[in-house]
Parts: structure tokens; C-alpha cells; sequence
């Protein structure tokens, strides 16, 4: 299959999933919100934030496992075939030997310290610390399991069987949305009974992963031999070490801001973050199709050697990747209030306004991704990770004056915003001096194209809005309306010549697949 095409077919095959699980948590977070209430909900949100802050490391290391499984595959196409399958093997061995203690290394770090955060830090009532408290444990189990599964479920990734892993995605989706519906029937504390539900799911679905690995990857063996290779450690923690660095910052961001939430305002505003941070996070998952797509494929590039290709599909994923987001952030942040109002029947108060601000944070990350993808290819990312994390975590501080001052919690949203600004300025000038991609032809060939994109499909989308009541038919006519023109207007203006003769190709062979001659 050309690279192209695989790009394409692993993309199409993710956004599937991401589209089934963005409906499957639209239903799920209903029943939930309605079964646990708005404080047990935020509570379940800051509590597994605590877990989430202490597995840091494990995402610098799946970062790493990722990019130097991709580099090997991609030198091995210039190496005899047995030499190839060899130094793939160190590298899985090498990462199977350190995700076999790390677990048991955070559980024994993490747990009196998460202990010690619930029972005299956090804004808890008394009387629901001792359920807390189990679903922090019952969260640890479902971390060690994620930690452990990622030299296994790295190797989809790097050899770009993107479709596999969207299989277990919707297997994922869909035992959440049974768990979620059979927390309506529970009589006993639902808050502990929803950690189980999601311990079972996230530590079953990993090892069907583990299983399937084993039999798809003949590399996927654990041989003592080649288990302790010094060099493969070093080259893999230099990597990961300037890595961890960024996501530390990344996971103080992501998790403080739940806990810096509750500090100010309570459990009951942190429901309104941890719905918007679901609308969030599912809308990343959908562009993550992208992502997920380019990034091997780009690594796979830069181990051949062939840069100038890597950096034309890098422009690419920036322009295709934002496009994605447009499709659903466009109707999505004209219908906010309406959408929650359907969705939750009484949405909790700032949930609209703070989901609008990470709409907008999540767009403008996306039109510069493709920069990180290419200096994640790379590998050239000392500086990078030293000089953007700061900037990623500046929201923090932010957001603390903000508050201190007496602001209210969508002043959250504003301070992830600019700080996202400041972060994605960086990645220009960072892949320019780094990878000599020029920052004027990233705007010629994707900011304004995509600025004009947008700005005339949502002038568009909000024509509903000046006639009609809010409601289901209003939301439906804005997000064709949305949808449609930025289609439109992204074949006019977005795409440039070859982009337009490949889809063009793509979808003569696909019409010829499905109505044959």
C-alpha cells in the first residue's frame, strides 16, 4: 500500500472510532451525570486527575517507545531483513524490561501521596473521602495496567495498523456506554461501582491488546539476550528524559487545572470542567485521527532519510488536521447552550463557556501539530521540550491570578488559551531553526487559507441563529450549513493542485471498488 493511501485509510479508520466514541460518551456522560450526581461527577474528575498526574513518566516513554520503534522500521527498509527484525527486538525488549517495574515504582510513590492529597488538601465533603479514597485505589490498578501494555501496543502504532487499534477503541466505546447505562440500576455507592466498571474495562481491553500483539509481531518476544543492551537504554532515556521534561509540564497542566479548580470553587464547578474537558477531549480524539495517521509515517520518513518529504507531509497534517477540528468545533461552539441543554437537560453552570474556550485552544493546537509530529521525528528536542512545556504550564499561573483576583472559573479557559497561543508560536520557530521549515509558507499554505476557510463557514453556520429558537432543528440546519461550506470552501481554498488530483484519484478507485464496471 503507498504511503499516501495508508495515511488516508489509517485516518479514515480512526476518525471512524473517534466519531462512535464521541457518541457513545454524548449518551454515556447523560446517564452518568444523571447516576452520580454533579459532586460525586466532579469528584470521579479530580480524583482521577491525582492518578493521571502520577503516571507522567509512563507518557514520555510511550512518546519514546513509539518514535524509536518507527525509526527502526523505517532504517530497516535499507538493512538486510534478519538485521532489521533484530534491532527491533532490543528496542522491544528494552522497553518491555523497563514498563515490567515502572507500575510497581509509581504505585509505591503514588499511593500515600494521592492518599495524603484526598484526605488534607482536596475539597472533599467528610463523607465521601472514604469512597475517594477506594476509587484512587481502584485507579492505580487501572494505570498499571495502561503503563505495562505500552511496548505491545507501540508496536501497532509503529508499523502503522492504525485500523487494529480503532477496533479496540470501539470495543472500549461500547462496554463504557453499557457500564454507563447499567449504573442507573445500581442501589449501592455508585461512585465506587463506576470505578469498578472502568477498572474492568481499561485493564480487559489491554490485555486483548497484549494477545493479539503477540501473535500479529514476531518481535513482540521477551528474550533475556536481548533484554539489558546498555545503548539501547541510553539512546532511549536521552529521548525520553528531554520528553518527560514537556509532559510533566503537560500533566501539571492537565491535571492541576481540576485541582486548582476545586481549590477556588468547589467540587460542583469542577463537574462543569470535567464536562468540558469530555467535549474536549473527545473532539481531540477525533482530530487525533490525524495524528495518530502522520506521526509513524513521518518518523518512518525522517529514519530513511528523505526530510524534504517529511516536512511537506508535516504542512499537510497541520492543514488536514485543523480541518477535522473545524467540521465539529464550528456548529459545536455556535450551539454550545443548546447542545448541552439536549445533552444534559440542566448542564452545570460555566460548562458552556469553558467548552467554548478549549474548543478554540484545541483549533489553534491543531493548525501547527504537524510541527511537533516533525520534531518528534526528528528527535532534535532538547530545547524544544525545555523552552514549550514552560509555556504549556504557564496556564497555571495564569489562571491562579485570575482567580486570586476574584474572577470567575471561565477565566480557566481564557488562561489555557493563551497559553496554547504562545506554546504553538513556538513549535514555528522551533521547526524552522531545527528543520529548516520556513514560517511563511506554513502561512501561506495553511493559516490564511484556513482563516478564510473558517471565517466565512461560521458567518455562514450562525444564519440559523438569527431566526430561530433554540432547539434540535436549529442545531441540525447550523452544523449542515457549517459543514457544508467548509467543505466547499476548503476545496476552493485550502487544498492546493496535487492535493486536489490525489482525492480526486482516491475517489475514482474507491467509486470503482464499490460499483465495478
Amino acid at each position: 500500500m503507498r504511503e499516501s493511501t495508508r495515511i488516508i485509510a489509517n485516518t479514515l479508520a480512526k476518525y471512524g472510532q473517534s466519531l462512535f466514541g464521541l457518541f457513545a460518551t454524548l449518551f454515556s456522560a447523560r446517564w452518568i451525570l444523571q447516576a452520580l450526581g454533579e459532586t460525586d461527577f466532579g469528584l470521579y474528575g479530580v480524583v482521577g486527575s491525582i492518578v493521571l498526574l502520577l503516571t507522567f513518566l509512563n507518557g514520555g516513554l510511550q512518546a519514546g517507545v513509539s518514535r524509536f520503534y518507527a525509526f527502526s522500521i523505517g532504517r530497516g527498509r535499507t538493512l538486510p531483513k534478519e538485521q532489521a527484525e533484530e534491532e527491533l527486538k532490543y528496542w522491544f525488549n528494552t522497553a518491555f524490561s523497563i514498563h515490567s517495574i515502572l507500575p510497581f515504582l509509581i504505585i509505591l510513590a503514588g499511593w500515600p501521596i494521592g492518599e495524603y492529597a484526598i484526605q488534607n488538601w482536596l475539597t472533599i465533603p467528610p463523607e465521601r473521602i472514604d469512597a475517594s479514597l477506594i476509587v484512587f485505589r481502584i485507579s492505580l490498578v487501572t494505570a498499571f495496567m495502561n503503563i505495562f501494555t505500552v511496548p505491545f501496543t507501540a508496536m501497532y502504532t509503529a508499523h502503522q495498523l492504525i485500523t487494529e487499534l480503532a477496533v479496540f477503541g470501539i470495543l472500549r466505546s461500547m462496554f463504557t456506554f453499557i457500564a454507563a447505562w447499567f449504573l442507573l440500576q445500581v442501589q449501592s455507592d455508585r461512585l465506587v461501582v463506576y470505578a469498578l466498571y472502568m477498572m474492568a474495562i481499561n485493564a480487559g481491553i489491554p490485555l486483548l491488546q497484549i494477545a493479539r500483539a503477540f501473535l500479529k509481531f514476531p518481535t513482540c518476544r521477551v528474550s533475556l539476550s536481548h533484554m539489558y543492551n546498555r545503548a539501547y537504554f541510553r539512546d532511549l532515556f536521552s529521548y525520553v528524559g528531554w520528553k518527560m521534561f514537556g509532559l510533566t509540564c503537560v500533566s501539571f497542566r492537565m491535571q492541576g487545572t481540576p485541582i486548582l479548580i476545586n481549590l477556588y470553587f468547589g467540587p460542583q464547578v469542577n463537574a462543569a470542567y470535567s464536562i468540558a474537558n469530555r467535549v474536549s477531549m473527545q473532539a481531540a480524539t477525533l482530530s487525533s485521527a490525524m495524528t495518530t495517521a502522520f506521526q509513524p509515517a513521518l518518523t518512518d520518513m525522517e529514519g530513511r532519510g528523505d526530510r524534504e518529504r517529511m516536512l511537506e507531509t508535516c504542512l499537510r497534517a497541520c492543514k488536514f488536521g485543523t480541518l477535522l477540528v473545524l467540521l465539529f468545533a464550528i456548529p459545536l461552539m455556535i450551539e454550545m447552550e443548546n447542545v448541552l441543554t439536549l445533552w444534559l437537560r440542566t448542564p452545570p453552570q460555566h460548562a458552556a463557556i469553558l467548552c467554548q474556550w478549549m474548543l478554540a485552544m484545541l483549533i489553534v493546537d491543531k493548525i501547527t501539530n504537524g510541527h511537533m509530529l516533525a520534531v518528534n521525528a526528528s528527535g532534535k528536542i532538547k530545547y524544544y521540550e525545555l523552552v514549550q512545556g514552560p509555556l504549556l504550564l504557564s496556564a497555571m499561573p495564569i489562571a491562579w491570578i485570575f482567580f486570586h483576583r476574584g474572577e470567575s472559573p471561565a477565566y480557566m479557559g481564557f488562561a489555557l488559551f493563551i497559553s496554547t497561543v504562545m506554546y504553538c508560536v513556538g513549535r514555528l520557530f522551533f521547526c524552522k531553526h531545527l528543520l529548516g521549515l520556513p514560517i511563511r509558507k506554513w502561512m501561506r499554505s495553511v493559516l490564511i487559507p484556513t482563516l478564510l476557510t473558517s471565517s466565512i463557514s461560521a458567518l455562514v453556520a450562525y444564519i440559523p441563529s438569527l431566526g430561530m429558537e433554540a432547539s434540535f432543528t436549529r442545531l441540525v440546519s447550523t452544523t449542515l450549513l457549517g459543514c457544508g461550506v467548509l467543505v466547499i470552501m476548503s476545496w476552493i481554498l485550502l487544498f492546493s493542485k496535487s492535493e486536489k488530483d490525489y482525492l480526486g484519484t482516491l475517489l475514482k478507485r474507491m467509486k470503482m471498488k464499490v460499483l465495478p464496471a
